[in-house]
Protein backbone atom coordinates (compact mmCIF):
# COMPACT_ATOMS: atom_id res chain seq x y z
CA UNK A 1 0.00 0.00 0.00
CA UNK A 2 1.52 3.64 -0.35
CA UNK A 3 1.22 6.53 1.39
CA UNK A 4 -0.82 8.46 -0.40
CA UNK A 5 -3.40 5.47 -0.13
CA UNK A 6 -3.24 5.13 3.45
CA UNK A 7 -3.62 9.16 3.91
CA UNK A 8 -6.74 9.26 2.55
CA UNK A 9 -7.90 5.77 4.85
CA UNK A 10 -6.42 7.59 7.89
CA UNK A 11 -7.96 11.00 6.91
CA UNK A 12 -11.60 8.95 6.63
CA UNK A 13 -11.04 6.93 9.95
CA UNK A 14 -9.54 9.49 12.35
CA UNK A 15 -11.98 10.30 14.41
CA UNK A 16 -13.06 6.48 14.04
CA UNK A 17 -10.00 6.15 16.49
CA UNK A 18 -10.69 9.08 18.43
CA UNK A 19 -13.75 7.64 19.19
CA UNK A 20 -12.32 4.24 20.22
CA UNK A 21 -9.70 6.38 22.58
CA UNK A 22 -13.07 8.37 24.16
CA UNK A 23 -14.71 4.88 24.23
CA UNK A 24 -12.38 3.49 26.40
CA UNK A 25 -12.09 6.65 28.92
CA UNK A 26 -9.17 7.08 27.75
CA UNK A 27 -6.31 10.68 28.41
CA UNK A 28 -4.24 10.55 25.64
CA UNK A 29 -2.50 13.95 26.49
CA UNK A 30 0.87 12.80 24.56
CA UNK A 31 -0.97 10.89 21.60
CA UNK A 32 0.78 7.70 22.06
CA UNK A 33 -2.59 5.89 21.80
CA UNK A 34 -3.45 7.98 18.75
CA UNK A 35 -0.46 6.69 17.24
CA UNK A 36 -1.11 3.16 18.25
CA UNK A 37 -4.66 3.38 16.98
CA UNK A 38 -3.36 4.56 13.30
CA UNK A 39 -0.63 1.92 13.88
CA UNK A 40 -4.29 -0.36 13.71
CA UNK A 41 -5.62 1.30 11.24
CA UNK A 42 -2.19 0.79 8.47
CA UNK A 43 -2.61 -3.03 9.79
CA UNK A 44 -5.88 -3.27 9.01
CA UNK A 45 -5.71 -1.79 5.60
CA UNK A 46 -2.67 -4.28 5.00
CA UNK A 47 -4.46 -7.14 5.85
CA UNK A 48 -8.52 -6.11 5.02
CA UNK A 49 -10.04 -9.36 3.14
CA UNK A 50 -13.23 -7.67 1.13
CA UNK A 51 -14.49 -10.83 0.85
CA UNK A 52 -14.66 -11.56 4.59
CA UNK A 53 -16.93 -8.19 5.45
CA UNK A 54 -16.72 -4.28 5.45
CA UNK A 55 -13.32 -2.42 6.25
CA UNK A 56 -15.05 -0.21 8.58
CA UNK A 57 -16.15 -3.57 11.21
CA UNK A 58 -12.27 -4.37 10.63
CA UNK A 59 -10.96 -1.46 11.57
CA UNK A 60 -12.93 -1.00 14.29
CA UNK A 61 -11.91 -3.87 15.48
CA UNK A 62 -8.54 -3.51 15.06
CA UNK A 63 -8.18 -0.42 16.46
CA UNK A 64 -10.31 -1.06 19.43
CA UNK A 65 -8.08 -4.52 19.89
CA UNK A 66 -4.88 -2.54 19.63
CA UNK A 67 -5.86 -0.47 22.11
CA UNK A 68 -6.70 -2.62 24.65
CA UNK A 69 -3.59 -4.58 24.61
CA UNK A 70 -1.64 -1.48 24.42
CA UNK A 71 -3.59 -0.36 27.57
CA UNK A 72 -2.74 -4.32 28.91
CA UNK A 73 0.66 -3.83 28.04
CA UNK A 74 1.13 -0.43 29.59
CA UNK A 75 -0.43 -2.31 33.49
CA UNK A 76 1.24 -5.41 32.95
CA UNK A 77 4.76 -3.13 33.02
CA UNK A 78 3.67 -1.07 35.78
CA UNK A 79 3.09 -3.75 38.02
CA UNK A 80 6.45 -5.23 37.03
CA UNK A 81 8.12 -2.15 38.18
CA UNK A 82 6.11 -2.08 41.49
CA UNK A 83 6.68 -5.42 41.88
CA UNK A 84 10.54 -4.47 41.46
CA UNK A 85 10.17 -1.05 43.62
CA UNK A 86 8.59 -3.23 46.37
CA UNK A 87 11.04 -5.78 46.33
CA UNK A 88 13.84 -3.39 46.42
CA UNK A 89 12.21 -1.58 49.61
CA UNK A 90 12.12 -4.97 51.21
CA UNK A 91 15.64 -5.12 50.71
CA UNK A 92 16.73 -2.16 51.62
CA UNK A 93 14.17 -1.62 54.91
CA UNK A 94 16.24 -5.26 56.09
CA UNK A 95 18.22 -4.66 59.12
CA UNK A 96 21.19 -6.88 60.23
CA UNK A 97 19.22 -8.48 63.01
CA UNK A 98 16.69 -9.75 60.74
CA UNK A 99 19.47 -12.10 59.08
CA UNK A 100 21.13 -13.03 61.99
CA UNK A 101 19.41 -15.72 63.94
CA UNK A 102 22.08 -16.76 66.98
CA UNK A 103 21.84 -13.83 68.62
CA UNK A 104 24.43 -14.65 71.38
CA UNK A 105 27.23 -15.34 68.38
CA UNK A 106 26.82 -11.98 66.68
CA UNK A 107 27.00 -10.28 69.67
CA UNK A 108 29.76 -12.29 71.29
CA UNK A 109 31.55 -11.64 67.68
CA UNK A 110 30.60 -8.18 67.91
CA UNK A 111 32.17 -7.96 70.92
CA UNK A 112 35.97 -8.97 69.56
CA UNK A 113 35.98 -6.30 66.82
CA UNK A 114 36.24 -3.27 66.16
CA UNK A 115 33.56 -0.48 64.65
CA UNK A 116 35.07 -1.02 61.25
CA UNK A 117 35.53 -4.53 61.34
CA UNK A 118 32.22 -5.33 62.33
CA UNK A 119 31.33 -3.03 59.62
CA UNK A 120 33.01 -5.25 57.35
CA UNK A 121 31.73 -8.88 58.50
CA UNK A 122 28.12 -7.12 58.78
CA UNK A 123 28.21 -5.92 54.98
CA UNK A 124 30.55 -8.53 53.06
CA UNK A 125 29.00 -11.72 55.24
CA UNK A 126 25.66 -11.16 56.94
CA UNK A 127 24.70 -8.72 54.14
CA UNK A 128 26.47 -10.45 50.84
CA UNK A 129 27.88 -6.73 49.65
CA UNK A 130 31.55 -6.56 47.81
CA UNK A 131 34.29 -4.49 48.59
CA UNK A 132 33.60 -2.01 46.29
CA UNK A 133 30.17 -1.72 47.14
CA UNK A 134 31.19 -1.33 50.97
CA UNK A 135 33.95 0.72 50.18
CA UNK A 136 31.39 3.14 48.09
CA UNK A 137 29.02 3.27 51.24
CA UNK A 138 31.62 3.63 53.86
CA UNK A 139 33.51 6.31 51.60
CA UNK A 140 37.10 4.62 51.73
CA UNK A 141 39.42 3.14 49.82
CA UNK A 142 38.54 -0.94 48.53
CA UNK A 143 42.43 -1.25 50.51
CA UNK A 144 40.57 -0.38 53.67
CA UNK A 145 37.97 -2.25 53.40
CA UNK A 146 40.18 -5.23 52.83
CA UNK A 147 41.99 -4.06 55.71
CA UNK A 148 39.40 -4.55 58.07
CA UNK A 149 38.72 -7.87 56.57
CA UNK A 150 41.82 -9.29 57.31
CA UNK A 151 41.61 -8.05 60.58
CA UNK A 152 38.71 -9.09 61.15
CA UNK A 153 39.01 -12.56 60.14
CA UNK A 154 42.38 -13.11 62.05
CA UNK A 155 40.20 -11.63 65.12
CA UNK A 156 37.54 -14.18 64.42
CA UNK A 157 39.95 -16.87 64.32
CA UNK A 158 41.64 -16.20 67.93
CA UNK A 159 38.81 -15.02 69.67
CA UNK A 160 35.90 -17.72 68.63
CA UNK A 161 38.32 -21.25 69.07
CA UNK A 162 36.13 -24.33 69.93
CA UNK A 163 37.51 -26.22 72.26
Amino acid sequence: MDDIRFERILSENKERIHFHIHHLHIYDGTGEYYAVGQEALWQAALTHDEKKGAFSTYANWKIRNALIDYIRKLSRQQDNDQAYRDQRSEEECCSVEDYMVDHELWEQVKGLLSDNQWKWVTYFIIKDYSVEQIAALEGVSRDAVKNWGRHARRKLKEGLRVE
